[in-house]
């Protein structure tokens, strides 16, 4: 994706992938959220003309994502930042507000802030992750209490909702970009990292790490070669893996990204590889995660993971190991 400004006549395509970016909220229970209207043409046109309006722009330089901001109390503001589902998982937002951070340093502003869902896997959690900090209402600047008594006007408190910043280094660098990630086949020396993501997950999962049942499927899909590590400069796994194949059918027996890790592709990077070993068509590769009145499905945000990666959802399946619900998602290949 090349980051480049907006030109006039992307700001209707701009308005496509709000539309589009809202939509994973219908399945968190906001549909309020996915319905709402994205900004008139005039108002993208007035971030346009002032400079700051960038787009990043894909092989066809199509508009796949957004960013619009503007100075607030010596700050620059993001007022939207919208990826499109297709080009989700793949640094896209991260180049974005890496972007609106050199511009901000070359404007003399000391800052970025924002306001966003608390709650939602791909707002408050994926800023964090980024290096913004959340503000206490005692830090709020008086321009940011405008913005937020504006966004409660609008209804947007009905969900928790919280300012944060991203304090721009002296240096004048911006936000670095997601660490180099490696996918490779699992060892059994991995083992120990495979127990590490499922102590992040068990509250979602049901027990796992204490688990020899657990311990069991974990080794045997080692020794067959059908499991994935994400691995960096760090000694901890990024990322783990299970998979099985029996053609035409293919499942993604168990998926954890490290919470350090969510929301910059590690997840999407494991799915791609897997894919290219063990998939051949024509076939099918589904998977099953929380079922949608499960707790776990929205603050994991899986389903939207797998949606956003092309499956889509199927029939319902038994309770998992904690007595959630659970439902097959699918998507044909080949």
């Amino acid at each position: 994706m090349r980051i480049r400004p907006a030109a006039f006549g992307d700001l209707p395509a701009l308005q496509d992938v709000e539309r589009a970016a809202g939509a994973p909220f219908r399945d968190l229970g906001m549909p309020e959220i996915a319905d709402d209207e994205p900004p008139a043409l005039d108002t993208l046109e007035h971030f346009r003309r002032a400079g700051r309006c960038w787009v990043a722009a894909d092989e066809r330089d199509r508009p796949a994502a957004y960013l619009i901001a503007e100075p607030v109390d010596g700050a620059l503001h993001v007022e939207q930042v919208s990826v499109h589902p297709r080009a989700a998982g793949r640094g896209v937002g991260r180049s974005l507000i890496s972007r609106a951070a050199a511009h901000a340093r070359a404007e003399g502003l000391a800052a970025l802030t924002l306001t966003t869902f608390a709650e939602v896997p791909w707002n408050a959690p994926y800023y964090a992750r980024l290096g913004f900090r959340t503000l206490a209402e005692s830090d709020l600047t008086p321009g940011l209490r405008r913005i937020r008594a504006e966004e409660s006007g609008h209804g947007l408190d009905r969900w928790p909702r919280v300012c944060m910043r991203l304090d721009l280094r002296e240096d004048g660098a911006a936000p670095t970009g997601p660490p180099r990630v490696t996918i490779r086949a699992a060892h059994e020396r991995d083992f120990p990292g495979f127990l590490g993501l499922a102590a992040q997950v068990e509250q979602w999962f049901g027990p796992m790490v204490e688990e020899a049942g657990f311990h069991d499927a974990v080794r045997a899909h080692i020794s067959r070669s059908m499991a994935l590590v994400a691995v960096s400069s760090g000694p901890d796994l990024l990322g783990g893996l299970l998979f099985g194949a029996e053609p035409p059918a293919h499942h993604v027996h168990w998926l954890v990204v490290s919470q350090r890790a969510r929301g910059t592709g590690v997840g999407r990077a494991l799915m791609a590889e897997a894919t290219r070993r063990w998939v051949r068509g024509p076939g099918h590769l589904e998977v099953v995660t929380f079922g949608a009145d499960h707790p776990g499905a929205a603050v994991s945000g899986a389903r939207v993971f797998y949606e956003r990666l092309g499956f889509t959802p199927a029939e319902a399946t038994g309770p998992g190991p904690e007595g959630g619900s659970r439902q097959v998602f699918r998507r044909t290949v080949g």
